[in-house]
Order: structure tokens, then C-alpha cells, then sequence
């Protein structure tokens, strides 16, 4: 049970189980469903001859930013897997930890989360531009321009959480909590900084977005069928990314501080909104599996290059398997 007082002088319990379990099941999942599809994704990828080709160098910093969320899932699934009993720990001392691991998590989770969002907007961009004739997928200079600003999103997300975990390290945390501020003054420096970041992070993005897939229309509609077939299939998943695990996240998580900061909810209503928590951040961290599925129909030359991969193996497995057969080979 988890008690919430002392930030709008309510006295509210909630059963937390269900939270704990949820996210123990969701995250496991994407953990090995987005661990499989990044790290295939990135290793077909460092096979092609065609590394430097606009879409691949930001199809590259994507699958890297997902697995960089990915790869601290470990951390926060043993925390909320002790938080419901089903883990045995050594008194303090290990709470302690995995709380701070879970913290951790929570922090490479959001620059997954917003490298992610600015590495989809800079390659509607560069889509457009590509469509539009004012670059060429090939052109050198273009694509020493992409490396240079996928290296300024890394700096400029890494230092902007750097710098909140610098701005809220005076919180007064829950003790056994995830990055759960408690106390009237954390939500609402928290709610102010959420107002920058749903602005500059994600509101901004999308909309660069929605106008390059209004520009992009009239020029899908030239393209012969493969390339139309390419486009459409990049602007559906694009847009289902940000509409399906991004933009509920952001709604909520805007919603649920206004209300805890500006508002006086009910024990009630705050249970409803610890319970959209949940639905939205596993949304929000299955967007981690979804990735892989714009590789295959955006990375030039990713399908033949898996095609070729998966052949090698194939002929490896026949030779290990009939030694005879390989040796009339040679």
C-alpha cells in the first residue's frame, strides 16, 4: 500500500500491486522484444556498404537511443519486483540501491524517450528535403551535417537532464519511491519544468513534423510505387509513434501535476491518475519496440542486407550440419 499526504493536506492509501506487476510484465516484454530488434536493427546496419546515407546516420543514433532506455530495464524491473515481494532483499542497504537503480533508469528513460522523439523529427526533415530535391541522400556535406546535429541532440538532451537532475536534487523524494517527489514546493517546481519540456521537447517536434508530412503529400504523390510505398509506410509509423506512446504521456503527465498542484483532487480522482501513470509510461516505453518496424521500410538497403545475413547463417547451418556437402564445395 502506498499513503500520499502532505502535498494538498489529504491523507489518501492506494494499493500499488498492480502498478508493480504491470510494469515488472510491460517492461520485461520490451525489454527482450526491443533489446532483439535495436541490437539486430544496429547490427544489420554497421553490414551495409551504405552507412552514410542521410536516413541510416539518423535510423542509427534511433535504434541507439532506444537501446540506451533498453538497457537499464534490468535495474527497474528488480526494483519493482522487490517493491512487490517477489524478490528477497537484505534490509536498507539494498532497498537503497535499487531505488537508486530505478532512479537511474528513470533517467537514461527519458533521454531514450526524447532522443528518440528529436532523431524521428530530424528524419522527417530530412525526408522532406530529399523529396523536395534540396539534398541528396549521398551528398557528403549533407550527411557531415547530419552527424554534427544527431551529436548536438545527444548534448543538448543529455545536459538538459543533467541539468533537472541538478535543479531537482533538493526534492524531497519518497523514500522507497522512483524518482516520486513528495511535498507541495517539488510538484510544483516539477510542473514548471514539465511545461518547458512538453514545449520544447515535444510540441515543437510534432509540429515540424505534421508540416513536413503536409509538404511531403504533393511529392508521394509523384513518386513511383516502391518509393510512395516507402513514404507512406515512414509517415503512418512516425505519426502512430508519436500519437500511440508519446502524446498520451505528455497529456497525462500534464494533467496529473496541473491537478496536484493547481487543483484540490479527490483520494478518488488522484488513484484515477496514478492508475493513467502506468498505462501511459508503458505506452511510452513500448515506442522502444515499435522503432525497429521504420528500419525496415525507411533504411536503404536494411531488407536486402537482412536478406543476405540471414542467408549466410543459413548456408553456415547447412555446412555444419552436412560437413560432406561443404567439402564437395570446395
Amino acid at each position: 500500500m502506498a499513503k500520499i499526504s502532505g502535498t494538498l493536506d489529504l491523507n489518501c492509501t492506494f494499493s500499488e500491486e498492480y502498478k508493480f506487476t504491470t510494469y515488472t510484465v510491460v517492461f520485461s516484454l520490451v525489454f527482450i522484444f526491443g533489446l532483439v530488434g535495436n541490437a539486430g536493427a544496429l547490427y544489420v546496419f554497421f553490414k551495409l556498404s551504405v552507412k552514410n546515407r542521410l536516413s541510416t546516420i539518423f535510423l542509427i543514433h534511433l535504434s541507439a537511443s532506444d537501446l540506451v532506455f533498453i538497457l537499464t530495464l534490468p535495474a527497474r524491473v528488480a526494483f519493482y519486483l522487490s517493491q512487490s515481494g517477489k524478490a528477497e532483499l537484505s534490509p536498507t542497504s539494498s532497498a537503497t540501491l535499487l531505488s537508486l537503480a530505478c532512479r537511474f533508469s528513470a533517467f537514461f528513460f527519458y533521454i531514450g524517450m526524447y532522443c528518440s522523439i528529436m532523431f524521428l523529427t530530424a528524419l522527417s526533415v530530412c525526408r522532406y528535403l530529399v523529396l523536395a530535391g534540396y539534398v541528396r541522400l549521398q551528398n557528403r556535406q549533407a550527411c557531415r551535417r547530419a552527424h554534427i546535429a544527431c551529436a548536438v541532440i545527444w548534448a543538448v538532451i543529455l545536459g538538459g537532464n543533467i541539468l533537472y537532475i541538478a535543479v531537482t536534487s533538493g526534492f524531497s523524494m519518497q523514500t522507497a519511491g522512483c524518482l516520486e517527489p513528495r511535498g507541495k514546493s517539488s510538484w510544483g517546481l516539477l510542473y514548471r519544468l514539465n511545461l518547458l519540456v512538453l514545449v520544447s521537447c515535444f510540441v515543437l517536434p510534432l509540429a515540424v513534423v505534421l508540416v513536413c508530412y503536409s509538404l511531403m503529400i504533393r511529392h508521394v504523390l509523384r513518386a513511383h510505387e516502391g518509393q510512395r510505398r516507402r513514404d507512406v509506410a515512414l509517415i503512418c509509423l512516425v505519426l502512430l509513434i508519436f500519437c500511440v506512446c508519446f502524446l498520451p504521456y505528455h497529456v497525462q503527465r500534464t494533467l496529473h501535476l496541473h491537478y496536484v498542484v493547481h487543483e484540490r483532487p479527490t483520494c478518488q480522482l488522484l488513484d484515477r491518475l496514478q492508475k493513467t501513470v502506468v498505462v501511459t509510461l508503458c505506452f511510452a516505453a513500448f515506442n522502444s519496440c515499435l522503432d525497429p518496424l521504420i528500419f525496415l521500410y525507411v533504411g536503404h538497403g536494411f531488407i536486402p542486407a537482412l536478406k543476405r545475413l540471414i542467408a549466410q547463417k543459413e548456408n553456415v547451418d547447412r555446412l555444419l550440419l552436412d560437413p560432406e556437402d561443404g567439402r564437395g564445395q570446395i
